[in-house]
């Protein structure tokens, strides 16, 4: 099963990183319209949600995929996270 979640999410995370290449160049072809930024953010929150905002959907497009391509390869196992913690008792 863990398998087969790891191949899913493979699986979509290179559709979104090809698809958003794809949306990429047709942004280069097709110039759109900038919109003005007038409201100024005023929370740390607020400020992360806004440079979020800005970034253009190709871009959120290849970071999900770079995102769950990662997961996909925690989820297979081949990449592994490990913690210890020892107490010594001198």
């Amino acid at each position: 099963m863990r398998s087969a979640i790891a191949v899913i999410m493979a699986i979509l995370g290179v559709i979104l990183v090809l698809s958003g290449a794809a949306a990429l160049w047709a942004s280069v072809l097709v110039k759109p319209a900038s919109d003005p930024d007038t409201t100024a953010p005023i929370t740390r929150r607020d400020r992360s949600m806004s440079a979020l905002s800005r970034l253009p959907a190709p871009d959120r497009l290849i970071t999900w995929g770079v995102i769950l391509l990662a997961l996909s390869a925690v989820a297979a196992g081949a990449i592994t996270f490990s913690a210890t913690a020892t107490a010594g008792t001198g």
